[in-house]
């Protein structure tokens, strides 16, 4: 009887345990990404640090930082940004825009029409998720043509409307509309 009694403490220490560890290992997996939005948390990494492309007379190569597929199957884009404010950029638009185009062209599956933009902080502990809504793969096209007319000489370069970008330009010297 003492023996029996042992065995069923054995089985229920040895139950316990593992009820435990499956406790702690789920805890772990949906710790994993946590500042993910709500959207995203049932979501799984589908692409992550991949080069994709589009084809046509004009090409868009873009590296996507994560792609995530919901239950539905349809992809959604997230851009990793480290900065010193809390701020989503309109190159970060343009940027997750390329990627979705590119994303639609090598794979002809759904991306979804926004995208996150995850600010993280220079101390690494603030973290926070934007939606932004994207470009059309048409805008898209249009600012690819526009980059290449402009990089060919086809078009002349204007001054940008945003305060300061002109000064930090690369191309200021060279462009006509430099004040």
């Amino acid at each position: 009887m003492t023996i029996d009694l042992l065995a069923i403490g054995a089985a229920l220490v040895a139950l316990a345990l593992i009820v435990v560890w499956w406790t702690r290992r789920t805890h772990r997996q949906l710790d994993v990404d946590p500042w993910l939005p709500r959207e995203l948390q049932a979501a799984k990494l589908a692409y992550a640090e991949r080069l994709f492309r589009t084809d046509g007379p004009i090409r868009v190569s873009a590296r996507v930082d994560r792609v995530y597929r919901d239950r539905a199957g349809r992809l959604t884009l997230v851009e990793l940004k480290t900065r010193g404010r809390d701020a989503v950029y309109p190159s970060d638009v343009i940027e997750l825009s390329a990627q979705r185009a590119a994303v639609i062209a090598t794979t002809g599956e759904t991306v979804s029409a926004h995208a996150y933009v995850l600010v993280q902080g220079v101390d690494v502990r603030s973290r926070r998720a934007h939606r932004v809504e994207l470009l059309t793969e048409a805008q898209v096209d249009a600012l690819a043509a526009r980059r290449h007319a402009l990089l060919s000489g086809a078009i002349a370069a204007r001054p940008t409307c945003a305060d300061g970008m002109c000064k930090n330009c690369q191309f200021a010297g060279p462009c006509r509309g430099y004040r």
